[in-house]
């Protein structure tokens, strides 16, 4: 049998956000929450997860964590969106094996690929997969102006002894497991988009 027929295929959906840019980063990080809450009850994102956490030692949930943060740098590589478009891989199997290359194919060369919004998807589905509560964060570069604008998101985790974990594939290979992105204003969501806090220059 040819395993191609039997290949994920994605497809894409086209969405228009009314609204300033401040809309559109809404939305975008509620769908990202939406893809984190289904993907983390999608099977092959969670024994993935599990199998990954059981490497660490007993009920250690950092290392759970790190194990996630290890084989996502492996797997996975930043590819920027199409031009002048914001691309979100969404569903389960789009985050498995689009992002995550579970079925070892990737994008088809053995890995995965998107932005910080399709990782932040694919590593919160498995942190909250393996139990751990996540919020979705998102950064302006260090130095710039006041206001409401952001370009960056990632995932933290909630891990006992420890806190909010970041988990930010993006950043390596500069910076490693735990580090935050440098930056001037941080803000933090919970999973169905509603603002939880946030610091810095911030203007609404």
């Amino acid at each position: 049998m040819d395993p191609s027929r039997n290949r994920y295929r994605a497809r894409i959906q086209r969405r228009i956000v009314p609204g300033g840019s401040r809309q559109k980063m809404l939305e975008t990080i509620r769908l990202i929450g939406s893809a984190i809450v289904a993907g983390s009850k999608h099977l092959p994102i969670r024994n993935h997860a599990a199998a990954l956490a059981t490497l660490a030692k007993p009920k250690d949930y950092l290392g759970q964590v790190r194990n996630l943060y290890n084989d996502a740098i492996r797997r996975w590589r930043y590819v920027n969106d199409p031009w002048g478009t914001e691309l979100l891989s969404y569903g389960p199997n789009a985050l498995a094996n689009l992002v995550l290359a579970l079925d070892g194919r990737g994008v088809g060369r053995g890995y995965g690929a998107g932005d910080c919004d399709c990782i932040a998807a694919a590593i919160g589905a498995q942190l909250m997969a393996i139990g751990r509560p996540v919020r979705i964060a998102i950064t302006a570069p260090a130095n710039s102006p006041p206001g409401g604008n952001f370009s960056h998101v990632f995932i933290q985790a909630m891990v006992p002894g420890f806190g909010w974990v970041t988990v930010d594939p993006v950043m390596h290979p500069k910076r490693g497991f735990g580090a935050t992105p440098k930056h001037s204003r941080i803000a933090y969501f919970g999973l169905n988009g509603e603002l939880q806090g946030y610091a810095g220059n911030v203007v609404w």
